[in-house]
């Protein structure tokens, strides 16, 4: 009733007529029980509303708000105007069990269906876009004094929670009431430019966080590992305890007490909130805090394939096979070509990657820093055990090296004399004083090969289409992927899968080809129905005559055939 207002072409408009027979009541049957509860909201109109709040970009709340007053939300879930969909408790414990059974998969999947549908993804064989993206995780980052003084409160109130014990009579007695600030940083009298004092406050801390340990161990005595009610305890003590480990040193080999670690632990956990956040870096100069999230893309028309959740510490190649394997089933087809930027050019993932038997457009790390001379530029006889510089002067010394990683090599050294005034050392060599020095190894030298080829036209002909899959991250940065809406890597990784399905919802609609089965099946009912009174739209005629145009022009008779429900 209200579609023309709305607009059948909007992506609201689209949802309404199309959303109950992509997402249906029996695909979610799996997440009910069959004989216990009470009737359910159903699930295709949920999984329509987490579409349109992804869309949208809304809470919970507004989410909710809007079936009751947005007249395009009622169009696309079905709704009459004085219709609500349903409280938010049910939007979100039917979120949960998408998140916990990894069904939000399918609704992802039904996306990558539609497009096909639409016309898009038409080859047979996939030439695949992959790249990372950060994502600014949404817990509390803090530094050591706050990260375990969280988590010592929230040791206690998870032992109190579980033995009924009184948690104001617990800090009481075992002098715990600072760590239930606001700040345990602000709660404390001390002067943070005394190295001194600090070091006595973090002997404070670790005291009471063993006081916190000693607490869940009292708690949990009496119940066993498999009991689900202690969970909660058992995994708050787990993180206190690695926060201990990886931050505090408790060596005290000089006398002063336990003091803070120096240097960065690998993996460092930095939020007890989320856990699973890590620090990472895009590039050399900016970091963020949270997690990357993986996309492959169709190189073609930008179908997005697979998305995937990650710490934002781990390297892009890692799980660079799996996830192209991921959008290799979900498309259907035969990977031909995988193309990414250098973070996937290394020996290690190249090697990964070419279990896949497809070819390989990845650029290698650059060798050498911009404007300087490149390994190429020098030339390497190593029968006399010599290199030659593009100032045509020769090494001196060479030495056998073994860099890290398991790569064996040779180090060839010029001459100080040679190098000092040279009118080519600003293009080759930042040291000030020491000579040039060339170094080959087997990973170096299985590399110069691909950044030759890498500098070919044809090379970089291909290349170029690895943009695509640059164009749909923007375009989920746009629905909101750059910020974590949920706490934890499960959920985001549902969040990240609900944005490419929006996403790729939309790249079908802006393609034109979602109403092209309803235009054929329009065009037919024409035939069958000239001799009944049919008033369609001007609009709508015109598009069913050009479908029946194109109908007519590959058969030259359609004799008879019966239609069961009219379309007009």
């Amino acid at each position: 009733m209200y579609m023309q207002h709305v607009g059948e072409d909007s992506f609201h408009g689209i949802l309404g007529r199309m959303g109950a027979s992509w997402f249906r009541d029996e695909d979610f049957e799996g997440l009910y029980r069959e004989t216990h509860g009470r009737p359910s909201v159903p699930p295709s109109q949920l999984c329509i509303a987490l579409l349109l709040q992804t869309y949208d970009g809304v809470s919970d709340d507004e989410a909710i708000d809007r079936t009751a007053f947005d007249l395009r939300w009622k169009v696309a879930l079905g709704l009459e105007i004085s219709e609500k969909l349903c409280a938010k408790s049910t939007l979100q414990l039917f979120r949960s069990k998408l998140v916990l059974n990894d069904a939000y998969q399918q609704v992802f999947n039904k996306s990558i269906e539609v497009c096909r549908e639409a016309g898009l993804l038409k080859r047979s064989k996939l030439r695949a876009a992959i790249d990372t993206t950060p994502i600014l995780g949404r817990g509390a980052v803090k530094d050591t004094f706050n990260l375990v003084s969280d988590q010592i409160r929230r040791c206690v109130e998870e032992a109190c929670a579980l033995k009924s014990w009184t948690s104001a009579s617990v800090v009481a007695e075992h002098g715990l009431g600072r760590h239930f600030a606001s700040s345990f940083k602000g709660s404390v009298e001390l002067d943070w430019s005394d190295a001194e004092e600090k070091r006595a406050l973090v002997g404070q801390l670790v005291g009471d966080a063993k006081v916190a340990l000693a607490l869940c161990r009292e708690a949990l005595r009496g119940h066993t590992a498999e009991a689900e009610r202690t969970h909660p305890l058992r995994a708050a003590a787990a993180l206190l305890s690695d926060l201990l480990a990886q931050d505090i040193d408790e060596s005290d080999e000089d006398g002063g007490g336990p003091k803070i670690s120096r240097g960065t632990t690998k993996d460092r956990i930095i939020s007890t909130t989320d856990p699973e956040m890590r620090h990472g870096h895009k590039s050399h100069s900016k970091g963020f805090n949270g997690y990357k999230a993986g996309i492959v893309a169709n190189a073609d028309d930008g179908v997005i394939l697979a998305t995937d959740a990650r710490p934002a510490n781990m390297h892009d190649g890692e799980q660079a096979k799996e996830l192209l394997e991921s959008a290799v089933e979900n498309s259907g087809q035969e990977l031909d070509r995988i193309l990414g930027d250098t973070a996937y050019g290394g020996l290690e993932t190249r090697e990964d990657l070419a279990s896949l038997a497809a070819e390989i457009i990845v650029k290698v790390p650059p060798g050498t820093r911009r404007g300087m001379f490149s390994l190429d530029d020098f030339e390497i006889d190593e029968q006399s055990g010599k290199a030659r510089c593009p100032a045509a002067k020769t090494s001196r010394v060479r030495r056998a090296v073994h860099v890290r990683g398991n790569d064996p090599g040779w180090r060839y050294t010029f001459s100080r004399e040679d190098c000092t005034g040279c009118e080519l050392r600003a293009k080759c060599t930042r040291a000030e004083n020491n000579p040039k020095a060339v170094l080959i190894t087997a990973k170096t030298e299985a590399l110069q090969p691909l950044r030759r080829e890498q500098r070919t036209p044809e090379f970089r002909a291909k290349y170029r289409e690895r943009v695509k899959v640059e164009h749909r991250i923007g375009r989920c940065i746009q629905l909101g992927a750059r910020q974590a809406r949920y706490l934890g890597k499960a959920k985001l990784a549902f969040q990240l899968a609900m944005v490419a399905t929006v996403a790729n919802l939309t790249l079908a609609v802006s393609h034109g080809g979602i109403e092209g089965p309803l235009l054929i099946l329009s065009a037919l009912m024409l035939l069958v129905g000239r001799r009944r009174r049919i008033v369609p739209s001007v609009n709508l005629h015109a598009k069913i005559e050009s479908q029946w145009s194109a109908i007519r022009a590959v058969m030259h008779a359609v004799t008879e055939m019966a239609i069961c429900r009219p379309l007009f």
